[in-house]
């Protein structure tokens, strides 16, 4: 069965790689998407890389012709495969693995969050959760103030 599987993979990556966009469409309407994902989790590193290539090109086609490909890949347990992917002992998996992750799944809009690098203000730097004012009925560990207990630490204080 295994052998079988492998072929099918290698004829969707195929088509995900070099066909035309109507013939990627075509695979995609027939299932290619649930396919190609239920292999991203064999220890077969060949098959991984042909598996996250066919991803990729299927996602590219995604961005191209404006479908939301990436939920499909979402829904088949693909995204979460391609993360833990991102500790897989090949080095070529893992910067494929992380490449579809950032290109196609990663934050809206580019946006950062606002706590993940440090704040700079003047030659210091701040880290933490800005005040925010909570309903104290629903904190009661606010005691008689309105502000959240976490403030922005500063280095320079």
């Amino acid at each position: 069965e295994w052998e079988v599987r492998k072929e099918a993979i290698w004829v969707v990556s195929n088509i995900a790689t070099g066909g035309t966009d109507k013939q990627i469409m075509s695979v995609i309407e027939a299932g290619a998407i649930e396919a190609v994902c239920s292999v991203l989790n064999v220890n077969d590193t060949k098959m991984l890389l042909v598996a996250i290539d066919a991803v990729d090109n299927i996602l590219k086609l995604g961005v191209k012709l404006n479908k939301d490909y990436a939920s499909f890949v979402d829904e088949c347990d693909g995204l979460a495969m391609i993360e833990t992917l991102q500790e897989h002992e090949s080095d070529e998996v893992y910067q494929k693995a992380v490449l579809i992750i950032e290109t196609y799944f990663g934050t809206e809009d580019g946006a950062e969050d606002e706590n993940l690098a440090p704040e700079v203000n003047g030659g210091t730097f701040s880290f933490g959760v800005p005040q925010k004012n909570v309903d104290e009925a629903e904190c009661p560990a606010n005691g008689h103030s309105n502000a959240q207990p976490f403030t922005t630490f500063n280095f320079a204080n």
